[in-house]
């Protein structure tokens, strides 16, 4: 779902923590290790009548959506930095093209600074109608998302865990390089699962499908496969669990 521009800013960041983590950093938002003692909320409302589609794009910080009953898309941003001055350079970016709203987050170093200096992060809590296609893609943060109607569902992150629940079955595809993924789905969903950890162990239940692997690649197909669920980490879990209802 993401467009060529969007695909090369990610391999872009993910390139420059390769190089972070070379350098022997190894603290969480850019290799860094300042504090963040500055913090402030931004809140921002768009119009969801036309919107089928919603890409969110951090950096330092986690995302979080949930879809409901509603017209209009809510984005609660909390941002962190270690001076006042600081949080003036994070920004949050929103472009609207056709049916799709990108809103990204602009922190002026790509997710890596030097050695010892602060990170700059913003979390994202986004309130979305239900029935659109959702992207969400991170570099240092865990990706969660709880949808009751989406289209689908995609969700990247670098270092983070992703966690997805839906109450009804939708196509999933999720991505983190060190984390863990956990997805909940109807007990009564037939997906065809994907799965592939190289560090961690890949569990399935629920499903009349039970199975527990470590460190191997799963494809399993319940009932007629209507929907694929691809879930790919390098170090970490996958957990996939069929949820009953009144669960």
């Amino acid at each position: 779902m993401s467009s060529p521009d969007w695909a090369g800013q990610r391999l872009s960041r993910r390139n420059l923590l390769g190089a972070c983590i070379a350098a022997g950093t190894a603290t969480l938002a850019g290799c860094t290790s300042g504090s963040l003692e500055a913090e402030t909320t931004v809140t921002r409302e768009y119009d969801g009548t036309d919107i089928s589609e919603i890409n969110v794009q951090g950096v330092n910080g986690d995302i979080a959506i949930r879809d409901t009953q509603r017209e209009t898309i809510q984005l609660n941003g909390t941002k962190r930095a270690a001076s006042e001055d600081d949080l003036e350079r994070i920004t949050l970016q929103a472009d609207q093209s056709d049916d799709r709203l990108s809103l990204s987050v602009d922190t002026e170093d790509s997710g890596f600074l030097p050695f010892g200096s602060s990170p700059l992060q913003m979390d994202l809590t986004l309130t979305v109608p239900e029935g659109l296609h959702l992207t969400a893609e991170g570099m240092n943060g865990d990706v969660d998302i709880e949808t009751s109607g989406a289209e689908s569902v995609t969700a990247d992150t670098t270092n983070g865990d992703i966690t997805l629940l839906a109450s009804e079955l939708v196509e999933v595809q999720t991505d983190t390089t060190n984390g863990d993924i956990s997805i909940t789905l109807p007990a009564t969903a037939e997906p065809a699962i994907s799965l592939d950890t190289t560090n961690g162990d890949t569990t399935i239940n629920g499903f009349q499908a039970d199975l527990t692997e470590s460190g191997s690649a799963v494809d399993r197909m319940v009932g007629n496969g209507t929907h694929r669920v691809t879930a790919t980490t390098t170090n970490g879990d996958i957990t996939i669990r069929g949820r009953e209802r009144n669960e």
